[in-house]
């Protein structure tokens, strides 16, 4: 069914069915002349807004906002910290734990370049549970199931 909107009310959008547009044609129903078909949605995320489709804009977040929604929160990033110093000086390395500081320098890089929030700064390679796991593992440390 296509979409119409009310000539009258442009922020009234309906599905109207072909029959029920055929059938006010046929008995020249004034009705008919209150609808106007609406333009074809142009995306998904698009929302009718009086009489036209607005796109809102992606969402955005800081190189901090980001770290936090991908598990890397400032205590996280703590951790991480005394986990490598720990590998470090015990002579180790973790292969998830590098992975992971080389995404982080690497947000902290483009962040220096440009402060402005972006839509993606990079997804983590790993959850900060596996990057811990693994960290611990090398070290020997057993964790409780």
């Amino acid at each position: 069914m296509p979409n119409y909107y009310n000539r009258t009310n442009p922020s009234d959008l309906r599905d109207l069915a072909q029959s029920l547009i055929d059938t006010w044609e046929e008995s020249n129903n004034p009705k008919l002349q209150e609808w106007i078909i609406a333009p074809p949605k142009p995306s998904p995320n698009a929302i009718w807004d009086n009489g036209q489709w607005v796109i809102p804009p992606l969402p955005t977040y800081t190189a901090e906002q980001w770290l936090t929604k991908e598990g890397y929160g400032a205590t996280q990033l703590v951790t991480l910290l005394d986990l490598y110093a720990t590998l470090t000086e015990a002579g180790k390395t973790s292969p998830k734990l590098n992975t992971v500081k080389a995404w982080t320098n690497a947000i902290l890089g483009e962040y220096v370049q440009n402060s402005q929030p972006k839509e993606d700064w990079g997804t983590a390679p790993f959850t900060f549970n596996e990057t811990v796991v693994e960290a611990y593992q090398e070290l020997g440390i057993k964790i409780l199931d």
